[in-house]
């Protein structure tokens, strides 16, 4: 578990804790007003919008409402949740610039610049389930929800642009 958490603390997409709350609260409320990111609101809130704007009521409301006692009880997600940004800068980008330049004698900027791209591929990689994945393609399991099986994002993210039966 440790292991999988600092994994997950080099993404930096925020903590395992926020995260898994997020996504509860995504899969409960699918395409209302309570989803993070509801696609219904267009591709760029559903991709990238969501993080820059004021969330919305009824999000902030069921976030409140939502079970997260398990969260809540595991040391190792409460322990990421009050170090995120330590573990974020560690494991996000010092390790990722730094095992480079010692192992392979990489500069400093093409170490950097590596890593760079590697996050903003992640990221983006994760918004096209967000986005793509609930707008675009079939719906082969379950056509009455929004999630979709979107080849665009299926190769990008390895396989989660399966959508339609994820969430089901």
């Amino acid at each position: 578990k440790t292991v999988l958490m600092l994994l997950e603390s080099s993404a930096m997409q925020r903590s395992v804790y926020v995260w898994s709350r997020d996504h509860r609260i995504h899969h409960k409320f699918s395409e209302t007003d309570a989803d993070p990111h509801n696609s219904n609101r267009g591709l760029f809130f559903a991709h990238i919008g969501w993080l820059l704007v004021q969330k919305h009521p009824k999000f902030v409301e069921k976030r409140n409402e939502i079970d997260i006692n398990d969260l809540k009880a595991d040391p190792i997600v409460m322990f990421q949740k009050r170090h995120m940004a330590l573990l974020s800068l560690v494991c996000g980008i010092i390790v990722p610039v730094i095992v480079p330049m010692l192992l392979w004698d990489e500069s400093f900027m093409n170490a950097f610049i590596a890593n760079t791209l590697r996050y903003l591929y992640a990221l983006h990689s994760t918004f096209l389930v967000n986005s793509a994945a609930h707008m675009y393609g079939i719906r082969p399991y379950d056509e009455l929800i929004e999630p979709r099986e979107s080849n665009f994002a299926i190769y990008f993210t390895f396989g989660e642009g399966y959508h339609n039966f994820h969430h089901r």
